[in-house]
């Protein structure tokens, strides 16, 4: 009766070893739209789970500095994510942020040790020099960063306003990198690269930004009153405070620009404008700050471009003209036009121009530039021209994220260690990967609707006071909740053995996606792009030839199930009760805590990712082993899942049905679905127990009567 549990589980071992690595052969798109590549799957899956330190640590090895990220990254991970086809992608970053603040990142001590003889330079300390000195840290060489302002961090320290990032989390990061041992030269300018390899270095690494504001190359530019917004942001953010004048007008579109608005308002400014030379659909900024500086009352002319600025009576007169949108250009976006006759005047104390930057390369340095004043590289070694010279970073794309710089020093630090070790670039395990594509249309019908929820943020009225951080970090159940919204993409079921198959169609009837299917020749399918992991067509399967494609969900249930039954079976404690409880409602939501108890009351749980993968095999092994009564408690109408409630009841006619044939009472079985009763889980359970002791003692009594 019970051969079947041991069957599988021999049978998975036979093809899987416990010690196999994670199934990356399909990576989700989340991961794959990351700049860092990181796991970002299995640390969602982690935070709904509970298992905040966890997460925190799958985090950490994917990024060096993921309390920074946490504030500033711009998510396109979120625009990839798979959830957007059914209703609103996860929140990725608000839960990297809330595994950042609960797990304590901040207390997370870096170390390195010196292995390599070989000192490297890296001129800048933006976010690509800080990752390129903590990866060669890591690698074990010495590392110097020289940084011409007075204060680490590049245009994190003097670009970012602080209600976005707070500087306490930036120092902490340098400081973290100190702590391994990177040496850190502020005040210092570096004019010569002959001179740092006279110095002894034997590799450096330019990393030097984009600071340089770009000329909107209109009458009047230079009058008093018009400042560029990568000096104003930097002003502000190095302690000076500029005097704005009561109105304020900022042209460009993009995040500096917004920046610049909203940082104008927080220095007193009472009316703040931006001009925009395209429409709304065109506007490059992120769109959750654009939303925001709209909330504090920031006004956006679209279609505006100013031509000609003057200054009479102390104040600025800004002659702007009307455009219209025509034929795209090479960004791709439409090309604006100026519409003849439409000019008007604006008077405003302060016009702030923020329409792009680009690097100051020194002419000193003899590096070879391209378009835009960027560097030249090697896009595979981003080495320059000189021998021993990388770089990376905005210096060579031009203006982009804190993520995209992150990974430009992530990979130039590897680079640098194969040049320093004479050895050829070895291929990324990313070129072994395959992104995962759309979800299909009667896949994404079935999948459940759950609204997104976002972190809280301090009301519009508050934020112009000072420049406190405006999003709030989330608390434990919305966290919690927003993490259950993942797919779990790519960590589906699949057939292990062909052979094994019967053809039963058994789990085509059972799958609530509607995934597997028969193709052209006859064989079952399971597209693994497709699976959303319930598990239920695993527990089904009367052939036991499906598994999960995560090797850890291919063996969870059984591994916990024989690790409680050893545990208890040591312990002798009467009546033996086991109960497979959702992981996600013990330790994530917390729904189900009142299921634990202390070991003397005999109750053993079993978590598991969902009691939908709960086969009758495994309620019957317990009995198998000894239980007296076996429960399944899964979270209810918390479950990400449609039908969970059902797929339990089956498991559990099937086990009460082979219990009553060899004689056991059918109650030994039973399961708890919340809101199905309004009666506690841990009250539920207790007259559970009390109905398990009864029976367990009419039991005993029977056998000293016959005895």
């Amino acid at each position: 009766m019970y051969s079947s549990v041991a069957d599988s589980t021999q049978s998975y071992q036979s093809s899987k070893t416990a010690k196999s690595p994670p199934d990356r052969s399909l990576i989700p798109p989340c991961q794959a739209a990351c700049p860092l590549h990181m796991e970002i799957r299995e640390y969602v899956d982690l935070v709904a789970q509970g298992k905040i330190m966890e997460a925190l640590q799958v985090i950490r090895d994917g990024n060096p500095f993921p309390s920074i990220c946490a504030y500033v990254c711009t998510h396109p991970c979120e625009d990839g994510c798979r959830r957007t086809q059914v209703d609103k992608p996860i929140a990725i970053r608000a839960l990297k942020r809330f595994a950042v603040e609960f797990g304590g990142d901040r207390m997370v001590r870096a170390e390195a040790e010196t292995t390599h003889g070989e000192k490297v330079a890296i001129v800048g300390s933006g976010p690509a020099g800080m990752a390129c000195a903590y990866h060669l840290r890591k690698l074990g060489y010495p590392v110097i960063i020289f940084e011409a302002h007075s204060e680490m961090g590049g245009m994190l320290r003097v670009g970012i306003p602080q209600y976005r990032l707070p500087r306490e989390v930036l120092d902490t990061e340098v400081q973290r990198l100190s702590q391994m041992g990177v040496e850190i030269r502020t005040n210092t300018r570096v004019v010569s690269l002959d001179l740092l390899f006279e110095m002894g270095y034997k590799a450096i690494f330019i990393t030097i930004g984009a600071h340089q504001s770009l000329r909107m190359e209109i009458e009047g530019e230079e009058s008093p009153g018009v400042i560029d917004g990568a000096s104003f942001l930097r002003e502000v953010n190095l302690g000076l405070r500029p005097s704005l004048g009561s109105r304020v007008a900022v042209v460009g579109g993009g995040n500096v620009a917004v920046d610049a608005a909203r940082t104008a308002l927080r220095l007193g400014a009472r009316k703040v404008s931006i001009l925009y030379r395209r429409s709304r659909a065109e506007l490059p900024a992120d769109p959750k700050e654009v939303e925001q500086a709209l909330e504090e009352g920031i006004n956006i002319l679209f279609l505006v471009a100013p031509t000609r600025i003057k200054r009479r009576n102390g104040r600025l007169s800004v002659t702007c003209i009307k455009m219209e949108l025509g034929e795209p250009d090479g960004s791709g976006r439409r090309r604006p036009v100026p519409v003849k006759g439409s000019e008007f005047t604006r008077q405003v104390d302060t016009l702030i121009t923020a329409i792009g930057q680009a690097p100051q390369t020194l002419s000193d340095f003899r590096l070879r530039v391209g378009r835009g004043s960027t560097i030249q590289v090697d896009p595979i070694t981003l080495t320059t021209n000189r021998t021993g010279v990388f770089a990376g970073g905005d210096a060579v794309t031009g203006p982009a994220t804190v993520t995209q710089a992150l990974a430009a020093g992530r990979l130039a630090a590897f680079r640098i260690d194969d040049y320093l070790q004479h050895r050829y670039p070895r291929v990324g395990k990313e070129v072994c990967e395959t992104p995962l594509g759309d979800l299909l249309p009667d896949t994404i019908e079935m999948i459940r609707k759950i609204g997104r929820l976002e972190p809280p943020t301090l009301p519009p009225e508050a934020r112009a006071e000072d420049f406190k951080p405006i999003e709030l970090v989330y608390d434990w159940a919305a966290a919690i909740s927003e993490a259950r919204r993942c797919l779990r993409c790519g960590m589906g079921a699949e057939i292990i053995s062909q052979d094994k198959c019967a053809t039963c169609l058994k789990c085509l009837r059972v799958c609530p996606y509607h995934v597997p299917h028969l193709d052209a020749s006859g064989t079952m399918q399971i597209p693994a792009d497709q699976c959303l992991a319930c598990g239920i067509c695993i527990a089904e399967c009367p052939a036991k030839a499906i598994v999960l494609r995560k090797p850890y969900d291919r063996r969870q249930v059984t591994e916990e199930l024989h690790h409680i039954l050893r545990s208890a079976t040591e312990s002798k404690l009467k009546p033996f009760i086991i109960g497979f409880c959702c992981h996600y409602g013990l330790f994530g939501t917390g729904i189900l805590a009142s299921l634990w108890r202390e070991a003397k009351a005999g109750i053993w749980i079993v978590p598991v990712l969902c009691v939908a993968k709960v086969e009758a095999d495994h309620i019957l092994h317990a009995f198998e082993t000894g239980a007296e009564g076996v429960f399944i408690a899964g979270c209810g109408g918390q479950c990400a899942r449609e039908n969970t409630a059902f797929w339990i009841c089956q498991r559990i006619k099937k086990a009460q049905k082979a219990l009553a044939q060899i004689g056991l009472e059918t109650e030994r079985v039973r399961s708890f679905t919340l809101g199905t009763s309004d009666e506690e889980p841990g009250k539920e359970l207790d007259k559970f127990v009390e109905q398990i002791g009864r029976l367990y003692l009419a039991s005993t009594m029977m056998q000293e009567v016959k005895s």
